[in-house]
C-alpha cells in the first residue's frame, strides 16, 4: 500500500488543510521512493497534483505539471492505464483544457493522441510550428446503418485510401487514424491547406460518380507551437484543431485565424466570413474561417 503519509495527505485534502496535505504528500513521495514502490509513487504524484489543482493557487501550476509529467512517465512504463488517464485529464485541466467527450471519430483520435503523445517535432517547420489537420466523415454511423456493414466498410476503405494518397502527395505525416478519423501533421501551413482543398475536390468527384453513397468529409486545421511549448501543443493546440474540425459541416474546411493569417498573403486561397464560435472543452470563443474551395 505504500507510505501511510499518502492517506494522511488524502484526508488533509478532503478537510481543506492544504499545508498539512502538501507536507504529508511530500513525506509519502520520499518514503515510497526509498521503498522502491513505483506504483505508489505515481499514485501519490497524481493525488498531490489533484490537491494543488483543487487549492487553485497560480504559483502551484508548475509544481502540478511537474508531478503529473513524472506520474505519466512512471504509469506509462508500468502500464497503469487508469493512472495515465487520470493524470492526463488533470494535466489538461491544469492547462485550462477539458478533454472532450469521444462522440466522434475526431474526438477519439484526439484523445488517443493526448494519451500517446507522439513526437511530431521532426515534422515541424523551421520556426518550430506544426500545422494539424483533423478530418472525418459526416454522419458515418448513420451511413453504416443505411448501407449495411459490408458496403459501409467498402466506402470506409475508399475514404482512407483517398486521404492517405492526398496526404502523401502534399508531404503530410499521418499522426493517427481511427475508423474514419484522421490527424495529420504538416511542416507547412500552405501544404496542409492545399491538401485539405485537394481532399474536398477528390471527395466531390467521388460523390458525382456514386451519388447513392457520397462521402462528405469535415476538415479542420490549426497551426501551433510544437517545440518550445510542448505541453501546450498536446493540450490546447491539438484539442483546438480537433474542435475546429468538429465544428465543420460535411464538405467544409474550417481553419483557425492564425492559419488564415499564415496562408492568405499568396492570394491562392479564398476564405469566407469569419465565424466566432465556442468550442467544447475550451474557454472563450474562437474565430474560424471557412475556405472557399468549390469552383
Amino acid at each position: 500500500f505504500g507510505s501511510a503519509s499518502r492517506y494522511l495527505g488524502l484526508l488533509a485534502s478532503t478537510m481543506g488543510k492544504w499545508e498539512d496535505a502538501a507536507h504529508h504528500f511530500e513525506d509519502a513521495l520520499a518514503m515510497n521512493a526509498r521503498m522502491g514502490t513505483k506504483q505508489a509513487v505515481a499514485r501519490t504524484q497524481v493525488e498531490y497534483a489533484e490537491m494543488l489543482l483543487t487549492r487553485a493557487e497560480p504559483a502551484g501550476r508548475a509544481k502540478t505539471l511537474d508531478l503529473l509529467n513524472k506520474a505519466l512517465d512512471i504509469a506509462g512504463e508500468l502500464g497503469m492505464r487508469l493512472v495515465v488517464e487520470k493524470a492526463l485529464a488533470l494535466k489538461l485541466k491544469a492547462q485550462g483544457v477539458t478533454l472532450p467527450d469521444q462522440n466522434t471519430s475526431i474526438d477519439a483520435v484526439a484523445a488517443t493522441v493526448q494519451r500517446e503523445r507522439p513526437d511530431v517535432r521532426r515534422h515541424a517547420a523551421p520556426d518550430g510550428t506544426v500545422t494539424l489537420m483533423f478530418s472525418d466523415i459526416e454522419g458515418f454511423t448513420a451511413m453504416t446503418e443505411r448501407l449495411g456493414d459490408q458496403r459501409a466498410q467498402k466506402l470506409l476503405r475508399a475514404h482512407n485510401r483517398i486521404v492517405r494518397e492526398k496526404v502523401k502527395v502534399h508531404g503530410g505525416f499521418e499522426v493517427k487514424s481511427q475508423g474514419d478519423g484522421f490527424m495529420v501533421a504538416f511542416q507547412s501551413a500552405r501544404r496542409a491547406l492545399s491538401c485539405a482543398v485537394d481532399l474536398q475536390h477528390a471527395f466531390d468527384a467521388y460523390a458525382k460518380k456514386r451519388p447513392e453513397a457520397p462521402i462528405r468529409v469535415r476538415i479542420g486545421l490549426h497551426t501551433g507551437e510544437a517545440i518550445k511549448e510542448a505541453d501546450d501543443f498536446f493540450g490546447k493546440n491539438v484539442i483546438l484543431a480537433a474542435r475546429i474540425a468538429n465544428t465543420a459541416c460535411g464538405g467544409e474546411i474550417l481553419v483557425s485565424s492564425l492559419l488564415k493569417e499564415l496562408t492568405e498573403s499568396g492570394g491562392d486561397f479564398r476564405f469566407g466570413e469569419r465565424r466566432d464560435v465556442e468550442m467544447k472543452g475550451l474557454s472563450g470563443s474562437y474565430g474560424v474561417h471557412p475556405v472557399v474551395w468549390a469552383a
